[in-house]
């Protein structure tokens, strides 16, 4: 049995053999991508950062629940070009507008107000990677609840 690894970013989609995956879930062909800056966060790993934030910027703190997809994106709080790492403790979700508008300031400059505080709350806190794995596998709640709606 062949297993199919599939990944989906906004405007790509990527299949990967079993063979082509990585332990750590990436396959050598996503890795060289990275280095060109595109397809650089599995699905369950961003879904499980937005739901930490609360579908929320945690710059303006505007609510993302009901946005176009392309308006939720992630910022590196350090730039990858400075040394940043793709680990959660550096990801935060913003809005297209406020991930735009930063650019190359520093985040502690950019973020105004309770943002700082919102942010280093956030960027610590617990992120549930099991549960964004199973919504995207449809497999989240109790079967016999969500059967007796």
């Amino acid at each position: 049995m062949m297993f199919w690894y599939v990944t989906i970013h906004i405007g790509h989609a990527s299949i990967y053999t079993a063979d082509e995956m990585t332990d750590a879930g990436t396959s050598e062909r996503e890795t060289t991508m990275n280095k060109n800056g595109s397809r650089w966060i599995r699905p369950e790993k961003r879904l499980a950062l937005y739901i930490r934030d609360g579908f929320h910027c945690a710059y303006c703190g505007r609510d993302l629940k009901n946005a176009a997809a392309a308006e939720v994106t992630l910022d590196h709080l350090l730039p990858r070009v400075a040394g940043g790492t793709n680990e959660a403790t550096n990801l935060i979700t913003a809005c297209r507008t406020c991930n735009s508008s930063r650019q190359d300031t520093p985040w502690m400059t950019y973020a105004t107000g309770g943002a700082r505080d919102r942010i280093e709350q956030l960027r610590n806190a617990f992120v549930n990677l099991d549960l964004a794995k199973a919504i995207i596998a449809g497999t989240a709640g109790d079967a016999e609840i969500e059967a007796a709606r």
